[in-house]
C-alpha cells in the first residue's frame, strides 16, 4: 500500500493508517497532495502529540506576543465581606383574635399513608 513517512516502514493492507500533513495546517501547511503523506495511526498520533502540538502552541504564543496580547495576571479575586445579619425575631405570642391567621385555626392532621 505504501510507506509511513515517519518510521519508513511498510503500511500493509488492513493496517490502521492516517493521512498526515507534513507541515500542519495551523503552521501554514496546505491541504494539497505534496503536503499529505501516509502514516501509521500510532506514528501519526505520537508525532502530533510530541512535535506538532508543542510547535503550534509556540507559534500561537509568538503570534500573540507580536500583536501585544498578554495573558491575564494570576490574582485572587477579592471577596466582599458580608455584615452579620440581624437576629430573626421570634413570635412571642399567638396572633391576635380577629386577624386572618387566628381565623384559620388548626389545620386537620393528614395521614401519611392513605
Amino acid at each position: 500500500m505504501g510507506r509511513c513517512h515517519m518510521c519508513n516502514l511498510a503500511i500493509h493492507a488492513g493496517e490502521a493508517w492516517d493521512v498526515s500533513h507534513e507541515i500542519p495546517l495551523e503552521l501554514g501547511g496546505e491541504d494539497r497532495g505534496d503536503n499529505l503523506k501516509p502514516a501509521h495511526r500510532k506514528c501519526h498520533r505520537d508525532h502530533t502529540a510530541k512535535v506538532d502540538q508543542p510547535n503550534i502552541a509556540r507559534a500561537k504564543r509568538k503570534r500573540a506576543a507580536h500583536i501585544g496580547a498578554k495573558a491575564a495576571p494570576e490574582r485572587k479575586i477579592a471577596r466582599a465581606r458580608k455584615e452579620a445579619a440581624p437576629p430573626q425575631q421570634k413570635a412571642s405570642a399567638p396572633p391576635p383574635k380577629g386577624s386572618k391567621l387566628a381565623d384559620i385555626g388548626a389545620l386537620p392532621r393528614r395521614s401519611m399513608f392513605r
